[in-house]
């Protein structure tokens, strides 16, 4: 069952979206020498690392962006085929336990339901665990979404019936099941992965067994399925660059590509207001929040849940021109991940706020 509001974050930042056609090309690539068939890859974006796993292997493997092997880390989990990596892409709260931004996050779906690790990114200690309630031994990929706070797990296309072939939505704190919804008939998943657009909150997804990436809004909207170039196929794992600058792919065969030309952004250039800051984040008791204003628009600013209910209303008017902080007494708002949005005649701004209680 989808729940309500649901589809309010899909709205806001899809807001005056539009269409990039342009041709996926290949910006470098390279083998890993230390690693075989490919089932999972990861941007580590401030210090310039790829990493991999190879399909069933017992480590993690780190190289260069030309290449060149780093080291490898013991993998977490038990060796799999049904399995991913990811770099946190915000602070987040993972079962309960704060995860600094730039840690790994392991996603294993090799047997029954999905579990997703986060690891500490430089001692290769588990930070902590969330059991999911989703999955039947075939989840291959997965990522967190830091526009809703929620993760995101797609399953390929060898369980039966309903369960294959799709996509579910997790709380990121119990593990639960929030929506699901299948990605037939406009893509198929056999080896793949799916990585979440920071910019957007799109999902792309990529498959073994399809010639493109497909494009899917959180809500389940087929977008569209962006061509591969010439010489690409077989695509088992996919992260996109922080920097924005494209996204990293890898194949069941073992090569690595970074793609340019990547559809990550939206066109916000109609909006009068924005947030351009958000300080501490995380914040306990107050928050500053520092707003661009291009016009002296009447706004609303409220404090939202992942889903998109209003938890509390900071505050109304008409602001003046230029930068403004403003610090907000959040004390009572419980720990989570919420969103603060600004409402205007010119349309919706949201940017992500973590809570977290002592």
């Amino acid at each position: 069952m989808k729940p309500r509001n649901y589809s309010f974050l899909i709205a806001v930042f899809l807001l005056n979206a539009f269409p990039i056609q342009a041709q996926l090309t290949i910006l470098t690539q390279f083998n890993p020498s230390n690693t075989g068939g490919l089932c999972g890859i990861a941007y580590n974006s401030p210090v310039g690392e790829v990493l991999v796993i190879g399909c069933s292997a017992n480590t993690i493997d780190r190289y260069t962006e030309d290449g060149t092997f780093l080291t490898s880390a013991a993998m977490v989990g038990g060796t799999a085929n049904d399995v991913d990596i990811d770099m946190s892409p915000t602070d987040l709260m993972l079962n309960g336990t704060f995860v600094d931004q730039g840690q790994l996050l392991l996603v294993n779906g090799e047997s029954g339901v999905a579990e997703i690790f986060a690891i500490d990114e430089v001692t290769n200690e588990v930070i902590d665990t969330l059991i999911t309630d989703y999955g039947v031994s075939h989840v291959v990929g997965g990522s967190y979404h830091p526009l809703r706070g929620t993760f995101y797990l797609v399953q390929d296309n060898v369980p039966s019936g309903f369960n294959g072939n799709r996509v579910a939505e997790i709380d990121a704190a119990t593990g639960d099941t929030l929506q699901t919804f299948p990605l037939d008939p406009n893509f198929d998943v056999n080896f793949g992965d799916m990585d979440i657009s920071p910019i957007s909150g799109n999902l792309f997804i990529v498959s073994s067994s399809d010639a493109g990436i497909a494009e899917f809004t959180p809500d389940g909207v087929f977008v569209q399925n962006h061509a591969l170039p010439v010489g690409i196929s077989g695509l088992s794992g996919i992260a996109l660059d922080n920097d924005l600058e494209g996204a990293w792919v890898c194949n069941t065969s073992g090569v690595v590509w970074k793609l340019g030309n990547f559809p990550l952004g939206i066109n916000e250039e109609g909006l009068s207001n924005d947030i351009s800051a958000i300080y501490p984040n995380p914040a306990t008791d107050q928050v500053t929040v520092t707003f661009s204003s291009a016009t002296s628009e009447k706004d609303r600013i409220q404090l939202r849940d992942v889903l998109g209910r209003s938890v509390k209303m900071l505050g109304t008017g008409n602001r003046s021109v230029g930068s403004t902080n403003i610090t907000y007494d959040i004390s009572s708002v419980p720990s989570g991940s919420y969103f603060i949005s600004v409402d205007g005649a010119s349309g919706t701004v949201a940017r992500h706020l973590v809570v977290v209680r002592p």
